[in-house]
């Protein structure tokens, strides 16, 4: 017995951390451009192990790019090999404008580009417009070359936003339309835009289309197959109930999923937002069958926001079950403006947001910026609690829109920068922006180098009250002063940190039986506790 008090006593002292923040490193990068603007959309992991860059560009051959302008803006895609190496780039377009949103390696190692195009039949454009903007797919073969295009739309606008291919071999499309009966639109628009899905065969040729909306905006920002053969469709919408839409606006936009069948049938919809705007991006289904849906959000405490805003904007991710229940929402940002782009369920369970972030030190940013806008990747544990997050960038802007998972703790991102060389950036500028695509490694702090001493004088436990330990299910906090709180397992992993408060909880009844610390962020001071049941 004196032995275990003797061990209490030993672990409820307060120690000090010496290296116990997250290390993010680079290990490579490569900036990709021409002379004038080229912004990358998506990056995609190929089979042979290399990489897709795929975006839109304005530049004539210079820099890595090969092929001149078809217009102001064109198709750009850039293949990689496992080491950086390009192989080949393949710039793809008509006389107007023409903008590649997003693409996927097809069942047969080819390509699938899909996004928005003012182009009538010029260039590479074998297609008339419909009107407007139009859907604009394009098959590509393993080497880059046009397998066969097709293009989709009405009279209006009519915008490509998400793509994946279906199970039999097709593909199913999403985006927004603002058209009415015309073209290759077989409904009439709801409202001012409407979700626009499509049907194809594995060739492109349309098999249906449906149409989804309320009375103002809807469009689709991303789409999946579900295990039952039908779609998830996720997008922004500030439409009431009308049309297809059974709830009405939560305030601004908000977040609207629509669950369909294997035919384009609603089965269920659901709006999920606060008072203000929510604007979503990105949608995964999880491997507890469930969704994670992610965006940006001005919203404070309100309807389905559990947080209020830190800045302008933030991170707003929400997990959902398999019954689009809300299981727990979380928001990530500084005091500036942060918008979310996409985002990856990880080996761990947990989930990499990218983005980019305008904020100094504040709310959950860790780093202060570098230039205007700068990558901003933010790791989270399964339960939605903050992990770690790192700031990227050069003296300009540099947004970060795609993220993938090379295997545990080390990221691929890609984005555009207009950033020369400085701060994170160590290639100069090809034109206005460039593809950026960096390599980082995360390194956890280990055991050995989180507890540096366990100082004799302990008069910072005056600092702060721990209670109860051993902790059950919630660890109660009182501080002299309001503190932010981060809480560590024992070997150094942040788990989650509490907002600055004098009197805090945190909920523990998810992790397991251990050791844990709690660091008191602004002076280092730490205590130790016991989560015992």
């Amino acid at each position: 017995m004196k032995i275990i008090h003797f061990i209490l006593a030993l672990f409820t002292s307060t120690f000090f951390f010496g290296a116990v923040n997250a290390q993010v490193s680079i290990t490579s990068q490569q900036t990709v451009g021409g002379n004038a603007d080229d912004k990358l959309s998506c990056l995609l992991f190929t089979n042979d192990g290399g990489t897709l860059a795929a975006g839109f560009s304005s530049s004539g051959i210079s820099g890595e790019k090969t092929e001149n302008s078809r217009g102001s803006a064109d198709y750009w895609v850039v293949k990689r090999s496992k080491t950086g190496l390009i192989q080949w780039d393949k710039t793809i377009g008509g006389s107007l404008s023409d903008q590649l949103i997003t693409a996927i390696q097809t069942l047969d190692s080819g390509y699938l580009l899909a996004g928005v195009s003012q182009s009538g039949k010029t260039g590479d454009k074998t297609d008339t417009s419909r009107g407007g903007t139009d859907f604009w797919i394009i098959k590509l073969r393993k080497n880059g070359n046009i397998a066969w295009q097709k293009t989709f739309g009405g009279k209006e606008d009519d915008e490509c936003r998400s793509v994946q291919q279906t199970a039999d071999g097709g593909y199913i499309l999403g985006g927004h339309s603002r058209s009415d009966i015309s073209g290759d639109k077989s409904e009439n628009s709801k409202g001012g835009s409407d979700f626009w899905l499509i049907k194809t065969d594995k060739n492109g040729n349309k098999i249906w289309d449906r149409t989804f909306g309320g009375n103002d905006y809807d469009g689709i920002s991303s789409l999946q197959q579900t295990g039952d053969g039908g779609y998830i469709l996720g997008g922004k919408s500030d439409s009431n109930i009308s049309g297809e839409k059974s709830q009405n606006s939560k305030g601004g936009f908000d977040y609207w999923l629509v669950k369909v069948n294997n035919n384009g049938n609603i089965i269920w919809d659901k709006t999920i937002g606060g008072n203000a705007a929510d604007n979503f991006k990105y949608l995964q289904i999880t491997k507890d069958k469930g969704y994670i849906l992610g965006g940006f959000s001005a919203s404070n405490i309100s309807g389905d926001k559990t947080e209020n805003s830190r800045g302008a904007n933030d991170y707003w991710v929400v997990k959902l079950d398999s019954l689009a229940n809300i299981q727990w929402d979380k928001t990530i940002g500084g005091n500036a403006d942060e918008q979310f782009y996409a985002l990856q369920q990880t080996l761990d369970l947990g989930y990499i947001l990218a983005g980019y972030s305008r904020s100094p030190i504040s709310g959950e940013k860790s780093e202060s910026g570098k230039g205007l806008d700068d990558y901003w990747l933010v790791k989270l544990d399964r339960n939605g609690n903050f992990n770690w997050d790192k700031t990227i960038g050069g003296s300009l802007n540099d947004d970060l829109t795609s993220v993938k998972e090379i295997k545990r703790n080390q990221f691929i991102l890609g984005g555009f920068s207009g950033s020369g060389i400085s701060f994170d950036k160590t290639e100069s500028s090809r034109g206005l922006t460039d593809y950026w695509i960096v390599n980082i490694l995360y390194t956890s702090p280990a055991a050995s180098n989180t507890i540096s001493q366990m100082p004799i004088n302990i008069q910072v436990n005056n600092e702060m009250q721990i209670y109860p330990n051993p902790a059950k299910n919630q660890l109660f906090i009182s501080s002299k002063t309001a503190a932010a709180f981060t809480l560590y397992s024992n070997m150094g992993k942040a788990l989650q940190t509490n907002k600055s408060a004098r009197q805090q909880v945190f909920n523990v009844n998810t992790y397991p039986n251990g050791i844990y610390y709690i660091k008191k962020n602004q002076t280092g001071a730490t205590k130790t506790f016991i989560i015992q049941r």
